[in-house]
């Protein structure tokens, strides 16, 4: 699928720019899970607000990211989850690797990094279609339709090369776009998931309608390299039981009004 190859692409380059900052930083020794039990704090840091996944606003951290890690930690008999915002995802990398953070997550990193295991997804980011009800839900529906993008989005050339008549209208921003489809001169916006989902949850469904993932992007927890992975295999164990008793769903349905987690 030329989208998967365009993501796995965009993955190897972004592990040869990230992975220096990591194997590159002076790493320490990884924090045990014991030791987190110990210190009462699972310490995570953060580079990239993402509407209602996590956002720091006014020295406060916030999101569906924030609430289902402090259960987390919970269940992983951590007394408090702590969260810290920094500039870039270097900064992050480099200072999950000197042992600032027990822990990354962001939305926007890449899924192969050097030296860090990942936990199972939080959720799945991605591209949708964002429409008038009744609007295009599927790539097929494109087909005739005005579709409002960016020169920068990373599926820019593989919508404009769609075998079939449309119209691409391209706009400065993301937020340009947005506002013209509002205005009524374009179809369709192809937007991130959670940009869409936090102006439907705004407007409602009466007004306008987020397709499903037209490609996934998995979201995870971020740790330095354990070689018995017990942090990972904590985080992992906890997410499963929320995600089977129901929890994870209705906090993900308080945030976005539909369940985020990955479906494939």
């Amino acid at each position: 699928m030329h989208s998967a190859r365009l993501h796995r692409v965009s993955s190897f380059v972004s592990f040869g720019l990230l992975c220096f900052a990591v194997t590159c930083s002076g790493q320490v020794e990884a924090a045990s899970l014991s030791k987190i039990q110990s210190s009462g704090t699972l310490k995570l840091g953060f580079s990239t607000n993402t509407p209602g996944l996590i956002t720091s606003e006014s020295g406060k951290i916030t999101g569906f990211a924030v609430e289902l890690m402090s259960l987390i930690g919970k269940e992983m008999k951590v007394k408090s989850v702590t969260w810290k915002k920094v500039a870039t995802q270097d900064v992050l990398l480099k200072d999950l690797g000197a042992g600032t953070f027990d822990a990354v997550f962001d939305a926007r990193l890449p899924q192969v990094i050097s030296d860090i295991d990942q936990s199972a997804p939080l959720g799945c980011t991605g591209g949708v279609l964002f429409a008038r009800p009744g609007g295009p839900s599927t790539q097929a529906g494109l087909q005739g339709k005005s579709i409002a993008m960016t020169t920068d989005h990373p599926y820019f050339n593989y919508i404009r090369n769609l075998p079939f008549p449309k119209k691409v209208n391209v706009f400065p921003s993301a937020d340009e776009g947005l506002l013209g489809f509002l205005l009524g001169s374009v179809d369709v916006v192809l937007l991130d998931r959670f940009d869409a989902l936090k102006m439907y949850k705004k407007v409602g469904p009466e007004k306008l309608q987020v397709s499903p993932l037209l490609w996934s992007q998995p979201m995870y927890v971020v740790v330095s390299t354990d070689p018995k992975k017990e942090v990972t295999a904590a985080i992992n164990k906890a997410l499963n039981k929320l995600q089977s008793n129901g929890v994870y769903a209705t906090l993900s349905k308080k945030y976005f009004t539909q369940d985020v987690r990955c479906t494939q």
